[in-house]
């Protein structure tokens, strides 16, 4: 009796310790991580640099569309279906609890004031996600059969997200978003340095693997959601990666550690392994042992992701004016060109444009990434999904950002235009590097075709009052004021440009809206408009009301534009500079049958405006016709030069490519119709620092 009872209690207490020793495990589950880990779920690289975050468990629960609109989705009906639900159990670091969010006055009366817009694609495509914490209650975790797969996607499958984390409570509604890639797909290309190409680099297509899930965007825009959802190739869950809100990050488990260890896999020590490091990153190379392993999966408990609290320090920033070229243009020349453009038939902006993003990501974002291509794209996918989602809220101009392509540097010397602007180990002189820039892609004619540029790095940036001055860091982010579709000529610059500093995590995505915010023409809010611009400008909108082109983004606000803002964006939409924002990247690109660029040359094309001349006579032209202003120098690209103009010897532009024409090409002309207009005089650029000055 009295062994049994010794037994009982001996057992009792090994149980108990067990359940201490994971308990303690999922408080620290990053200190098991290792740095590659580390570095694909919180982009650091170091365990004492995690920020706080809460593990989450999802339990996928399959929907069906065809429910009558009698029946609730949520409704006990079993022939009604069932909403999807995901439901998480939550384990946090830090111990932080914020007030609920749905508590919050300002919040409640933020979604009230939020405007429907209208949404790209399908508007049943609605994905219904829950999201939710409480306890570890889970339903049916297993992998979705053939058959269920099947039917919830001819179905559509529906859901939902309950959130609850650090003490705030978000009921997600995500609908999919269709008009972030291009239908051909997305364009992904490697740069590396290679001495014998043109400017010492080379760029090679990356050809997407048949079996590479990539996913599908969605968006929430009253609660601030952008998310890319897809399913895990071998178990079949839900994966699911993005922002919520300003400040949420949700990230998944890396299958190495969601993985259970085999009982015929090695482990090393690690003291056999203190001189092994990773061929690509040059990092140590660590791996837990079985024992560990299973401990590990024990702790995670099913968890599949992890919802991150971005520090606020990375979300805010302050922002500063400076020009760098000459505002010259004096009031005769400004008063000529206003009466020209009165006295011409001007043409509208659509109803909504497009701009075309070629995103460039630095060697730097590279490895903080891990060097695995698929990742990457999918967090910038995401990254600018959420840029989209703040142009969203627009009710009019509707702008919809479009990515042209992801350039992933393999090598520092594959942005040379950041790597000559080098401030010691870990920043760029922001100015110099976005000058540089600019005249790199003026030269550069391998890339494919964009309206705006962006440069993602995680170094930081910096910039200098004056020349031989300190490089003051603290800056975000650096663009031209309404430098979209303009050339500069007689600099040889493109101004369609800017440079952001990302971090991971998301952290960029506020201030890439800015920037693009300023190429579109805003200027900071409490600011006048630069001369050259003209229009409102924003000094009625205050900058501590801290709407976007602010940086005292505290409240709700900051998620939104201002009055000013959407005044400076039909200002200079509407204007002669922004035409190449005009075309849809879906149109059909279909031929014309009597190819018009066979009657009108490109001096001609540009001269049945008012007697300019075509800035280039090459290749570029099939993807944008730059005109030339003899009196203000600069080059403003309009639609695509028309179709069958010559580009080279003996070739013409078809399709917005520049090829040899062969007999048996019969072009099918339905869309394309050629534009003209004159262009404006040079663009400012304006940066977001840590200081207003």
């Amino acid at each position: 009796m009295e062994s049994s009872v010794a037994t009982h209690w001996l057992s009792a207490f090994v149980i108990l310790c067990s359940f201490i020793t994971t308990q303690s495990l999922n408080n620290k589950i990053h200190e098991h991580m290792t740095i590659d880990e580390l570095r694909n779920v919180f982009h650091v690289e170091h365990h004492s640099r995690v920020p706080e975050y809460h593990l989450v468990q999802l339990t996928h629960h399959l929907a069906r569309r065809n429910i009558p609109t009698s029946h609730p989705a949520n409704s006990n009906s079993a022939d009604s279906g069932k909403t999807p639900h995901l439901k998480t159990e939550k384990v946090t670091k830090g111990g932080y609890k914020a007030p609920s969010l749905l508590n919050d006055e300002m919040f409640v009366e933020a979604k009230k004031r939020i405007e429907d817009v209208d949404i790209m694609g399908d508007p049943n495509s609605t994905v219904s996600v829950d999201f939710k914490v409480q306890s570890s209650e889970f339903g049916d975790s297993e992998s979705l059969s053939d058959k269920e797969h099947s039917a919830e996607s001819q179905e559509d499958g529906v859901h939902k997200i309950d959130l609850e984390a650090f003490g705030r409570q978000l009921k997600l509604v995500l609908k999919k978003q269709e008009g972030l890639i291009k239908k051909d797909g997305l364009k992904v290309w490697k740069a590396l340095k290679n001495e014998t190409q043109p400017h010492g680099v080379d760029y090679e297509e990356m050809i997407t693997e048949d079996d590479e899930e990539f996913g599908d965007l969605y968006q929430d825009e009253e609660n601030g959601a952008a998310l890319l959802i897809r399913r895990h190739p071998k178990h079949g869950k839900l994966v699911v990666e993005g922002s919520i809100g300003h400040d949420l990050v949700i990230r998944p488990i890396p299958d190495t550690m969601t993985s259970p260890a085999q009982d015929d896999e090695m482990f090393m020590d690690p003291s056999s392994m203190a001189d092994m490091v990773s061929i690509d990153t040059g990092l140590p190379i660590m791996k837990r042992k079985k024992e560990e392993q299973d401990r590990l999966q024990e702790a995670l408990n099913g968890a599949q992701h992890v919802i991150i609290k971005r520090d606020p320090a990375e979300v805010d920033h302050m922002s500063d004016y400076a020009f760098m070229e000459p505002d010259h243009i004096g009031k005769r020349y400004r008063r000529k060109r206003s009466a020209e453009a009165h006295n011409r038939q001007k043409r509208e902006a659509p109803y909504v444009i497009y701009p075309e993003i070629l995103v460039i990501v630095d060697y730097d974002g590279y490895r903080l990434h891990g060097g695995d291509n698929v990742q990457i794209k999918r967090y910038f996918v995401s990254f600018w999904n959420g840029v989209d989602l703040r142009y969203k809220l627009l009710k009019g101009p509707r702008i919809r950002i479009s990515i042209a392509g992801i350039i992933i540097s393999r090598g520092r010397d594959a942005t040379p235009y950041l790597e000559r602007n080098r401030v010691g180990r870990d920043a760029i002189d922001s100015a110099a590097a976005l000058t540089d820039m600019g005249k790199y892609l003026f030269r550069e004619r391998r890339l494919p075709v964009y309206d705006i540029a962006v440069a993602i790095t995680k170094l930081d940036m910096c910039r200098r009052q004056y020349a031989n001055d300190a490089c003051n860091r603290g800056t975000a982010g650096f663009a031209y004021v309404g430098g979209a579709c303009v050339v500069n000529k007689r600099l040889e610059k493109v101004n369609s440009v800017a440079i952001i500093e990302d971090t991971g995590g998301f952290s960029g995505i506020i201030v890439a809206a800015h920037e693009v915010g300023h190429l579109l023409g805003a200027v900071h809010d409490g600011s006048p408009p630069p001369s050259y611009l003209g229009g409102p400008g924003a000094e009625k909108c205050r900058w501590e009301d801290g709407f976007i082109m602010s940086d005292l983004r505290h409240t709700e606000k900051g998620f939104r534009w201002s009055p000013c803002s959407v005044q400076s964006f039909h200002h200079f939409l509407n204007g002669d500079t922004a035409t190449c924002l005009y075309n849809s990247p879906h149109e059909d690109d279909s031929l014309p049958r009597v190819l018009p660029g066979r009657l009108l040359t490109l001096d001609a094309q540009c001269r049945k405006d008012r007697g300019t001349s075509a800035c280039f006579k090459d290749e570029r032209v099939c993807a944008q016709l730059f005109c030339f202003d003899a009196g203000s120098g600069y080059c403003v690209a309009y639609r695509p030069a028309a179709e069958g103009s010559p580009c080279g010897d003996g070739q013409y532009c078809i399709n917005g490519q520049c090829i040899t024409e062969h007999e048996n090409i019969i072009p099918d002309y339905s869309q394309h119709t050629p534009s003209y207009v004159r262009p404006e005089t040079s663009p400012f650029y304006a940066n977001i620092t840590s200081s207003r000055h």
